[in-house]
């Protein structure tokens, strides 16, 4: 057998920070970030305490890491060609990305809009959500804009205080919200 090149090393390390962050993710969404200790994250993820801050220098970090993903994601779905001609398909496209994460990534969500609220959170993101809120606002101000919108801003703003509200209630009663019919009316709207 051949020793491993850095390439698999990489690899493994790779995989097992990810299985790290799912592990954690799971148990912050169901238990709560603050009352999570590092110990149950290792428990749950198969390895030792003490291996996760080689990976992870403290439990904060380790939240910062799963939350820059999660933005990562949620604006991976706004593709604009041309900002000056942006489509309604392409907001669509971002609309129909975000509410499919919604139903596969619901855990996430449930972390995420428990801890939005919290100055300490915000304080620990704030560089990274300003800057996916920003990219988000000013594309979506150009497309009202070009579709002859008296508050482009507003509409804007509208637009996403609609997906907020729409996360929230689906987390709270995921087997009887009924996502897809307002997925439908939400793309009439825009």
């Amino acid at each position: 057998m051949s020793p491993r090149t850095e390439q698999q090393f990489e690899d493994i390390r790779r995989e097992k920070v990810e299985h790290i962050k799912l592990c954690a993710l799971q148990l912050f969404a169901e238990n709560g970030y603050d009352t999570t200790p590092i110990s149950k994250i290792a428990k749950v993820a198969g390895i030792s305490k003490g291996l996760i801050y080689n990976y992870f220098s403290s439990k904060e970090e380790l939240l910062k890491e799963i939350l820059i993903s999660g933005l990562k994601n949620f604006i991976s779905f706004l593709k604009i060609e041309e900002i000056d001609r942006i489509k309604r398909e392409e907001i669509i496209a971002f609309v129909d990305g975000n509410l499919n994460l919604l139903k596969q990534n619901t855990d996430y969500y449930k972390l995420y809009f428990s801890l939005v609220m919290q100055p300490k959170t915000v304080q620990l993101l704030e560089n990274e959500m300003r800057d996916v809120f920003g990219q988000i606002f000013e594309k979506f101000i150009h497309y009202f804009e070009q579709q002859g919108e008296d508050q482009p801003y507003v509409k804007a703003r509208y637009l996403l205080a609609i997906f907020d509200g729409i996360g929230i209630h689906y987390i709270i009663d995921p087997e009887r919200f009924p996502l897809d019919e307002i997925q439908e009316i939400l793309i009439t709207k825009i």
